[in-house]
């Protein structure tokens, strides 16, 4: 076994594991679907939150599995190595770096594929809806979903410049070498993004 390897073995966590990011989605969709219906209706609000649940947790762990793939590190490693990324940890093993850095690379390149259509629909399927509640009568709830739906992009966009900041930081680090990276102090790393950003 391998420095890496034990490194991020140590990291792993229970909840990292896709069984019980399954079982959370399904308790959270049967605690969300009873809040809106009524306990009589338990049946069909397990089975929804069942069927939400599946769904949920193949998509995660098809993520993950396209992850390790593209960073060379185990499926059940890909979520230590995010945590590590999003606190800024970078390691000072090579091969951890080396797929620090391929993992960096592969959620840009999601992020910068998805963002031609995702939020473009999203914020047309609310606007769509609100405009059909409106032309129906319900003033309230048209402007509801306008305005929500405008706020939910608003903060996805926001969301994904404060993620692509993080991995440009990140990216800068792991391409130094440990001894300069140790060096740079954070604060200089977040003005050197602003500069680059305003540039």
């Amino acid at each position: 076994m391998t420095g890496r390897e034990t490194d991020l073995r140590s990291q792993r966590r229970w909840i990292d594991t896709w069984w019980a990011v399954g079982l959370m989605a399904l308790a959270v969709g049967i605690a969300v679907r009873l809040l809106f219906r009524d306990l009589d209706n338990w049946v069909a609000a397990v089975a929804g939150a069942g069927v939400y649940a599946i769904v949920l947790t193949v998509l995660l762990r098809r993520r993950q599995r396209g992850d390790a793939r593209a960073s060379g590190v185990e499926t059940d490693d890909v979520p230590a190595l995010e945590r590590r990324l999003r606190r800024g940890d970078i390691p000072d093993d090579p091969a951890l770096r080396q797929a620090m850095l391929q993992l960096i690379h592969r959620r840009r390149k999601t992020m910068h594929s998805k963002l031609v259509w995702a939020f473009p629909a999203m914020l047309l399927m609310s606007v769509a809806l609100g405009v059909v509640l409106l032309a129906g009568g319900s003033a309230v709830a048209g402007a509801a979903w306008i305005v929500g739906g405008a706020v939910a992009v608003g903060g996805m966009w926001w969301m994904r410049r404060t993620n692509l900041d993080r991995y440009r930081r990140a990216e800068r680090r792991l391409n130094a070498s440990p001894a300069q990276d140790r060096a740079r102090s954070p604060q200089r790393d977040r003005e050197q993004t602003a500069r680059e950003q305003t540039a």
